[in-house]
């Protein structure tokens, strides 16, 4: 398995607009995707107190890596070994990304450790999320679906902004973005991108009648407060030592709107 995924890596091309990403289709084999899909927990299974919601909506359930739930998905032979593969190709997406890196991380961070973490989601009818940016410590960020509807919504929407940012907001005004790239998201399609302060990203209205699974899966820069801690990753983090361009949130009603979503 390993080898084929970091075969499908190289192959992928760089993309650099409207920030560095990375698409790769048909990312697991059939027959990888197919036993993984099979252990995966549907929407409903998932008690609330299980879980993690990031917003009051709750069309999304998170699994943290420090749950119980997770822990008891690593008992499952599949679901170990992709986690496990997803932390082996780390070495791989970082030399992808290096030259963007490079330029963009400032030089004390660059060559510092870099820590995998990875949890579970699933968003069902109604989920959407509007453009922002992610929390600052990850340096890159990927999602990988093995399972969703397509052509019913919840595209990965890719924003560049019309205009030149001494200071990045995290929750900007769409009057002031436009989507670059709208990818259609369907199973076994993963993205991997670099978490610019320009790497704002939204997802459009989710109109599957089916769950929409996905991991997320972060290279982060070491700290204390790891975001694989469920506490700490609801309190979000927008330090921004680690880049050289800065961000603030220069709308709290921006804020708490994208907190309902």
């Amino acid at each position: 398995m390993i080898k084929e995924i970091k075969r499908k890596i190289k192959k992928s091309k760089l993309c650099l607009n409207p920030f560095p990403h990375l698409i790769i289709r048909n990312f697991l084999s059939k027959t990888t995707l197919n036993e993984l899909n099979k252990v995966l927990p549907s929407y409903n299974d998932l008690e609330k107190n299980q879980v993690m919601f990031q917003s009051s909506s709750e069309t999304k359930k998170t699994i943290m890596p420090d749950s119980k739930i997770f822990k008891n998905l690593l008992k499952k032979k599949i679901f170990k070994e992709v986690n496990n593969n997803l932390r082996k190709i780390k070495p791989i997406v970082l030399e992808k990304f290096n030259s963007e890196i490079l330029k963009n991380v400032n030089s004390e961070f660059v060559n510092t450790k870099i820590k995998y973490n990875m949890n579970f989601a699933l968003m069902k009818k109604g989920y959407l999320k509007s453009p922002h940016l992610d929390r600052r410590d990850h340096l890159i960020s990927g999602i990988y679906y093995p399972t969703s509807q397509i052509n019913i919504g919840g595209n990965l929407q890719m924003y560049k902004t019309l205009k030149k940012n001494l200071t990045f907001d995290v929750f900007p005004s769409k009057k002031n973005l436009k989507i670059a790239k709208d990818y259609r998201i369907n199973k076994n399609f993963c993205v991997f991108f670099l978490n610019v302060p320009w790497a704002y990203h939204a997802v459009s209205k989710y109109n599957g009648k089916t769950d929409r699974k996905y991991f997320y899966i972060d290279y982060d820069f070491e700290l204390k407060k790891s975001s694989s801690s469920s506490r700490n990753r609801k309190r979000g983090l927008n330090q921004n030592p680690f880049w050289r361009a800065p961000v603030k949130v220069k709308s709290s009603f921006r804020k708490e709107k994208f907190f309902t979503e």
